[in-house]
Order: C-alpha cells, then structure tokens, then sequence
C-alpha cells in the first residue's frame, strides 16, 4: 500500500497574501511611488490639488506641476518645509528634494 504524501496547506488571509504580493520588488517600488505623489495632495490640501496639474517622483525627488504660476512663487519660499511635512507624512526619508515645475 502506498503512502500518501502530507502536503500541509498554509491558510492566509487576504490582508497576508496581499502583503506578499506587494511585496515583491517591482511591485513594491510601484506602490510607494504612487503613495508618495498621493503625499502631495494629503498633505498640501484641497485648494493646492485644484492647482496641481502633475505630481512625479523619481531619485527621491518629487516633481510638482503647478498651473498657477503666483502659487508657484509663493511655495518656492516654503520648499524645504514643504518637504519636511510630506516625509514626515510618509514616515521616513523618501523625498531629498521637491522641484515645483
């Protein structure tokens, strides 16, 4: 009589086969740059999100596209702030430098 071989199945919840997923390398960088540019909005408020024609991050540095030109040069003077708040936001040092376009 043969034996049948015991292959044991690992029960995880979606929250846990979703963390592994994410997880993976490419997947994982997609993901926390998509978190950082959504940073922008979260932390910088409404009546910014209207002007915000574009937000990118790339080399730890986040691109902002602003449409309003007198908003552009008001946030110039605030930019190392600015910064401070959104890495704060992400609880960690993810953004070196923003560049308001």
């Amino acid at each position: 009589m043969k034996e049948r071989s015991k292959n044991k199945i690992e029960i995880k919840t979606l929250k846990e086969v979703l963390k592994d997923v994410i997880s993976q390398k490419p997947l994982k960088k997609g993901v926390e740059n998509i978190r950082i540019c959504n940073s922008w909005e979260d932390v910088m408020g409404e009546n910014i999100k209207i002007y915000t024609a574009q937000v990118r991050f790339s080399h730890n540095i986040l691109y902002v596209n602003l449409i309003s030109a007198p908003l552009k040069m008001e946030l110039k003077y605030e930019l190392e702030l600015i910064k401070e708040r959104l890495n704060i936001h992400l609880g960690g040092k993810f953004i070196k430098k923003v560049v308001l376009n």
